[in-house]
């Protein structure tokens, strides 16, 4: 905890920084370690390195970019989501089209920042999102914030799964891989992808972290 000049104690925010440039990465970190109100904790370069010093580091505000090799920065928001709930992510990406923005927020984005944003701008969001506020960037439209709020259709939607389908979207969520998912359905792996490509396309999804958004707002499976 440190102190202001009037005495009064500020929480230190304690950041993660997560972009596989690693210029842009140590440039960021560079910027907020000038803020004595922020403590850059780690640098990720990838998905899967971000959710371990996550849990090893205990971050206050994870930073995001969307654009990771492998797993992108919106499913690893929505991993990050349902293993340590507590911590908000937020996205800073070069990315200002809709889809991309709809896409993060549903899966659990605390803000949505673009690479264009101020020195004073990113330091804003990175202090409201670790006070348990939201953030999009003033570029983004309106309507599309509007439409990431919206409630999902029912259950029932127009385009039911069908049964083999529920259970390949399933295994999905729960982090199984094809070859696993062909192994307990007694499938080959063509036919599991042809499911998924179905189901995928029923649930109006392009990616896990979407389908897993859809699945648990349909009733598909249960968080």
């Amino acid at each position: 905890m440190k102190r202001r000049a009037e005495g009064v104690p500020v929480p230190v925010i304690r950041l993660l920084i997560v972009d596989d440039h690693r210029l842009v990465a140590e440039t960021l970190a560079a910027v907020f370690r000038r803020d004595p109100d922020l403590d850059v904790v780690g640098i990720a370069a990838t998905a899967p390195e971000a959710l371990a010093l996550a849990k090893r580091l205990q971050p206050s505000v994870i930073l995001m970019d969307i654009g990771l090799p492998g797993m992108d920065g919106v499913e690893a928001t929505w991993t990050l989501r349902r293993t340590l709930p507590s911590i908000p992510v937020l996205i800073l990406t070069m990315f200002d089209q809709e889809p991309y923005v709809l896409e993060a927020l549903r899966a659990g984005a605390a803000g949505y920042l673009l690479k264009t944003s101020s020195i004073q701008q990113l330091h804003e969001a990175v202090r409201a999102v670790g006070a348990g506020q939201r953030v999009i960037d003033p570029a983004i439209a309106p309507a599309a914030i509007q439409r990431a709020a919206a409630p999902r259709l029912a259950v029932r939607g127009p385009f039911p799964l069908s049964r083999r389908e529920t259970e390949v979207v399933q295994r999905v969520v729960a982090g199984r891989t094809v070859r696993d998912i062909a192994g307990e359905l007694h499938l080959s792996a063509h036919t599991v992808r042809n499911h998924l490509k179905s189901a995928y396309r029923k649930l109006g999804v392009h990616s896990q972290a979407e389908a897993a958004v859809h699945a648990l707002r349909r009733g598909i499976v249960v968080a």
